[in-house]
């Protein structure tokens, strides 16, 4: 190309949210050293929390509590962006407060799931306290190059659009 890569960011839209969140990890409660989450620990989690809600496991399955908490994460929504009465009546009514509480036990354990890494970072990019932030990445990332955008889900493309200054 005739011109030195230094200074390039490639990777994944989570490679590049995790590498992002390492250096801002405090302002959403994390140290740097977070650790990710596989499936099986997030469903061991999920299962802990079901328990103490005393909701049986065999009728509300970690995993399905695990994909409705997963699907609001792709769609760019915290816990306290969605009101009760669109939460649904699963695990009894208490969906909302599993996700509260799962998103308390991670923030505990300094931990967060693949959804998270990109959550966080829009948490902080649109927070105006920290429009320094945000405005930094805008000065580093002049072109941003998206490949397959077809398969983009809406957190990521929350992230793209405050990245990209649209």
């Amino acid at each position: 190309m005739g011109q030195p890569v230094e200074g390039w960011w490639l990777g994944t839209f989570h490679a590049l949210a995790a590498r992002m969140l390492r250096n801002h990890a405090e302002k959403v409660g994390l140290t740097q050293s977070f650790t990710i989450l596989d499936d099986d620990d997030q469903q061991r989690l999920i299962k802990q929390l079901l328990e103490a809600e005393n909701i049986d496991t065999k009728k509300c399955p970690p995993r399905m509590v695990l994909s409705i908490i997963s699907r609001w994460k792709d769609k760019g929504l915290t816990p306290t962006d969605i009101h009760t009465h669109d939460a649904g009546d699963l695990a009894g009514g208490k969906i909302l407060q599993l996700y509260r509480g799962y998103q308390d036990r991670l923030r505990t354990v300094n931990a967060c799931d693949f959804g998270d890494l990109l959550l966080h970072m829009i948490t902080i990019l649109k927070d105006p306290k920290y429009a320094d932030v945000l405005n930094d990445y805008r000065r580093k990332f002049r072109y941003i190059l998206v490949d397959e955008y077809q398969d983009t889900n809406t957190a990521q493309y929350i992230w793209l659009r405050l990245l990209a200054g649209g």
